[in-house]
C-alpha cells in the first residue's frame, strides 16, 4: 500500500443514507480514507440536480474512486463525466447505468400513477436483500425506510427507472469494476453486460451473494474492490 491511498467515496442506493455500510466500511477503512456521500432526504429533483449537490463533497485534493451501489449507477456516471480531479477509477456495485429493469419504462409509467405506498417489509428483504439476509438487516431497512418520505423514494425510483447514462460512461477515460451479485433477484445479468459494452476499459466480478452484496457479502467485496484498485495500481 502506498503512503497515500485513495479516498473511497461511498454513493449508496435508493435509501441514500449510507447507514447499511456498518459491515462495509470496516472492511476498508484500515487501508483508505472513506467518505460517505449521503442524499437529502427533503428534496430529489433528478441526478443531474443529485450530482449538483454531491460534487462540492467530493475530495478536492488527493486520488479518490467512486463506488455506486444500486441506484447510484448514474449517479456516479454523472459525475465521472464532470471530470472531477483525481478521479482515478469507478466501482458499480448491483448497479445500472440505465433502465434497470427489463419493463422500466412501463414500470415506471405504472409507478406514477399508483398511490404514494411503500413496498412491504418481507417484498424488500426478498428482493433487495434476498435469503442470505438475517433479520437483523430487513428491520434495519424497514427502520431506515421509514425516516424518507414516500414521494422522495417514488422519485428517486422513477428517475433510476428512467436513467440512460450509457452515452456518458462511454466518453470516460477510466477503469471501471462491475459487481454483480450472483443471486441478485433485482438487477439482472444485462446490467453487468451494458457495463461492458459501454466503457472503455471495464471487467466484470461476481460475488457470491444477493442485491444487496455490501451488506451480506461485504468481506469478499471489500477484497475484490482492493484486488482492483491494486492491479490497476490505484493503490
Amino acid at each position: 500500500m502506498m503512503e497515500r491511498a485513495p479516498t473511497l467515496c461511498l454513493l449508496p442506493g435508493l435509501d441514500g443514507t449510507g447507514r447499511l455500510y456498518r459491515n462495509l466500511i470496516p472492511q476498508l477503512d484500515a487501508d483508505f480514507e472513506i467518505r460517505t456521500l449521503a442524499y437529502d432526504s427533503r428534496r430529489f429533483d433528478g441526478y443531474v440536480g443529485l450530482a449538483d449537490r454531491i460534487a462540492p463533497q467530493l475530495p478536492q485534493s488527493g486520488d479518490f474512486v467512486l463506488i455506486a451501489e444500486s441506484f447510484a449507477g448514474p449517479l456516479a456516471v454523472e459525475l465521472a463525466a464532470r471530470r472531477p480531479p483525481g478521479l482515478r477509477a469507478l466501482i458499480l456495485a448491483a448497479s445500472f447505468i440505465s433502465s434497470p429493469l427489463p419493463a422500466s419504462r412501463l414500470l415506471a409509467r405504472v409507478l406514477e400513477r399508483l398511490p404514494a405506498m411503500l413496498p412491504p417489509g418481507l417484498l424488500l428483504e426478498r428482493v433487495l436483500a434476498g435469503r442470505g439476509a438475517g433479520g437483523e438487516l430487513r428491520e434495519e431497512l424497514k427502520t431506515i425506510l421509514r425516516d424518507i418520505p414516500t414521494e422522495i423514494l417514488r422519485a428517486r425510483a422513477l428517475a433510476a427507472l428512467r436513467s440512460d447514462a450509457g452515452s456518458m460512461l462511454a466518453q470516460l477515460e477510466l477503469p471501471v469494476l462491475y459487481l454483480a451479485g450472483a443471486h441478485d433477484r433485482l438487477i439482472g445479468g444485462h446490467a453487468g453486460r451494458e457495463v461492458l459494452r459501454r466503457a472503455r476499459d471495464a471487467e466484470l466480478r461476481r460475488i457470491d451473494a444477493p442485491h444487496f452484496l455490501f451488506q451480506v457479502s461485504a468481506a469478499a467485496a471489500a477484497a475484490t474492490m482492493v484486488d482492483f484498485l491494486k492491479r490497476r495500481r490505484i493503490t
